[in-house]
């Protein structure tokens, strides 16, 4: 049986990379990091340097149509009802790699009871095709069923009770560096940006001319395919600046350009690992952190 890590570069699943090899030792570990091509290159760095460093097998799944080819196909962007982005770029790439398993497997996710009352209600142990029971999940529903007749696929959670400074101070202690982004004010690093990214994020972006430009770039290429059908899209929904500076859209909704504005003018955000629930949740979890 192979233990599998879901890796983002982020501190939790890098405290789960180090638990895992603790526990199960190096050669039993795999990292599985989902490319959903809206990364920053210093998170694809981390992802590689820290398998390389404790000497554990990475495995990058892609799927066929990454953020940006998505997000332009579907004339639209994520939202808090449509949370495709999870589901299509790392849920289904990586169910397609583990039907083409035949093992079974541990799969460690890192998910902590203090990122969100909804998470606190999560299960320490769980079976992760147990939505397919339920019928919450269909994705490959027959295929899935098949395999998890001759196969198991269970996971854990192991650092479900610890705090974002007990996740920080075990990977420190264990001589590994944190993803850098980290120090630059971001609290998330998987997806750069993410439609949920708090505005402190949002304001490392609007520095950063390389990521301003795409996001940018990106907004006004689904705006122009959603023109055809008489819409508008924006990045980030309603509520994600005051109203009052929202100044393009009927409903409220700001383009990426009014927050760029909101946040090179005003400081006054959440700190760096406040928690809230304004994060996404699937059926499936642990893929982004």
């Amino acid at each position: 049986m192979k233990v599998v890590v879901m890796w983002s570069g982020g501190k939790d699943s890098q405290a789960c990379l180090i638990h895992s090899v603790k526990k199960y030792g190096a050669k039993n570990v795999i990292a599985i990091f989902c490319d959903t091509g809206w990364e920053h290159e210093v998170t694809l760095a981390h992802v590689n340097d820290v398998c390389k460093q404790m000497d554990i097998e990475l495995i990058t799944l892609k799927s066929d149509k990454q953020f940006e080819e998505l997000c332009i196909h579907k004339h639209i962007f994520p939202t808090g009802t449509r949370r495709f982005c999870t589901v299509e770029l790392k849920v289904k790439p990586f169910i397609d790699w583990l039907l083409s398993q035949d093992d079974s497997f541990i799969i460690v996710q890192g998910i902590r009871a203090s990122e969100s009352a909804k998470r606190a209600k999560f299960d320490v142990e769980c079976d992760y095709f147990e939505e397919y029971h339920t019928g919450k999940a269909t994705y490959r529903k027959s295929d899935v069923l098949e395999w998890a007749k001759t196969h198991d696929a269970s996971v854990i959670r192991p650092i479900f009770e610890w705090s974002a400074q007990e996740v920080v101070d075990y990977i420190l202690s264990n001589g590994q560096e944190l993803n850098s982004l980290y120090k630059k004010g971001a609290s998330r690093v998987g997806c750069y940006p993410c439609v949920y990214a708090r505005l402190q994020e949002v304001k490392i972006v609007a520095k950063d001319e390389k990521y301003r430009d795409r996001l940018l770039r990106l907004e006004r290429r689904v705006t122009d395919a959603m023109t055809k059908d008489g819409c508008v899209a924006n990045f980030f929904q309603s509520g994600k600046i005051p109203e009052r500076f929202c100044l393009t859209n009927a409903n409220k909704s700001p383009t990426v350009r009014e927050v760029f504005d909101y946040v090179t003018r005003y400081d006054d955000f959440p700190s760096l690992f406040e928690d809230d629930d304004e994060s996404c949740m699937s059926v499936y979890h642990g893929l982004c952190e």
